[in-house]
């Protein structure tokens, strides 16, 4: 008999954009905190490996290097002594929040000549707050408008969203890959409390990375089978459990909808759960460390609001996002150690999203505005396909 090939060659193969990307693409917006959690004080964070301190300006949110250049003290330990300034707390050196200028020296008087020099100025980063989330730019100007990066389903009227955010462990690629990997969700999430009495498929049939018209999304489709299998030498599996008594699983829903999974850059996975909707967004800290963001949403008005927000506080926030997500696939990201790696079947979503962020990622503010025409969709799918006859063999 012939000896079949190895699953797959390294991960380098095909994507050396994506490889490259351990801290994420830039010329993105990418949202990094709650809104609510932004008050008076200045907040601390890291975005793709710049430290960046926000903070409230009025009706506005400003975000700036945060770093003093006179001896790298954090501005995020700093107070306001004026209006629309922010005081480093080691000297008083005072910056504009919206321009970043150095504007007094208080501890060298009115007449500092320090002030109002390029050189002792503070970068400054776009911000703008959508979706109760703060969003920031990091890149290269001019930046796109921020509702270019944004779900547009976040920024419906009639949205009524819920989110989550939360500093884990482990690369963001292995989060996003965990993302948009079909397989893995039916094997981890099987005795997870949120799908615990559904009926759930053991494996599926044709998966399928698909662009939309538009170019923005990377869909997925498959055929979810539900019926023991026979495993040669072995058995059946998945063994049939008498609590299983529901049969609305997202699984079995895809038999009618396949459409339940899509993916966009930069790193945001949108899964449709019937009547509300689930974005888990996967921004870069540093090469250790990543934000998982769980956006869940639903179009209500009304005393439907008031039920949404129960129902999102009473179970799924605690069950889907901590026990499943949490507990589960944030578990999965800190132990992956990945190349070298060999790929199966169903790895077809994380091969042709490795593909995608390697042709589509934003290379510079002139390409903000991804169109995938005719020919580039065409070329897609030629080497999807490719990929898929790799991946059987």
């Amino acid at each position: 008999m012939e000896e079949r090939p190895a699953a797959s060659k390294e991960r380098t193969r095909g994507w050396p954009r994506y490889e490259a990307a351990d801290l994420g693409f830039r010329h993105y917006w990418y949202p990094v905190l709650e809104a609510r959690k932004l008050r008076d004080k200045p907040h601390a964070l890291t975005v793709l490996g710049e430290n960046i301190v926000l903070i409230r300006d009025g009706d506005k949110v400003r975000a700036l290097n945060n770093r003093c250049p006179h001896r790298g003290v954090p501005l995020s330990a700093g107070k306001r002594e004026f209006p629309g300034t922010l005081t480093c707390r080691y000297h008083g050196w005072t910056y504009d929040l919206k321009t970043g200028e150095l504007v007094a020296a208080l501890t060298d008087g009115p007449d500092s000549p320090i002030c109002h020099h390029a050189e002792v100025a503070v970068k400054t980063y776009p911000a703008e707050e959508r979706a109760n989330l703060i969003w920031v730019y990091i890149g290269d100007e001019p930046h796109p408008p921020v509702e270019q990066d944004i779900p547009e389903q976040l920024l419906a009227p009639d949205a009524v969203v819920e989110p989550m955010v939360e500093l884990r462990k482990g690369d963001w690629r292995y989060a996003m890959e965990n993302a948009v990997d079909e397989a893995h969700a039916k094997y981890l999430h099987r005795h997870a409390a949120f799908y615990i009495l559904y009926q759930m498929a053991g494996y599926q049939k044709g998966i399928r990375m698909v662009p939309s018209e538009d170019g923005r999304w990377l869909r997925r489709f498959s055929t979810p089978i539900f019926e023991q299998g026979d495993y040669p030498g072995l058995g059946k599996w998945p063994p049939r459990e008498f609590w299983r008594i529901l049969h609305r699983s997202t699984a079995e829903r895809a038999v009618e909808h396949p459409v339940l999974c899509a993916a966009t850059l930069p790193s945001t996975m949108w899964v449709g759960h019937g009547d509300w909707e689930d974005f888990q967004i996967f921004v870069p800290v540093d090469r250790e460390h990543h934000l998982t963001l769980q956006v869940s949403m639903k179009r209500t008005r009304g005393l439907g609001k008031l039920l949404w927000r129960l129902r999102f506080w009473a179970y799924i926030r605690y069950l889907h996002h901590g026990l499943l997500n949490r507990a589960q696939d944030g578990w999965m990201v800190t132990l992956m150690d990945s190349p070298p790696e060999q790929l199966f079947r169903p790895d077809i979503a994380i091969v042709a999203w490795r593909r995608w962020c390697q042709d589509r990622a934003r290379r510079s503010p002139n390409e903000a505005k991804a169109v995938l025409d005719t020919a580039a969709a065409s070329e897609f799918r030629k080497t999807h396909e490719q990929d898929e006859l790799t991946l059987s063999r």
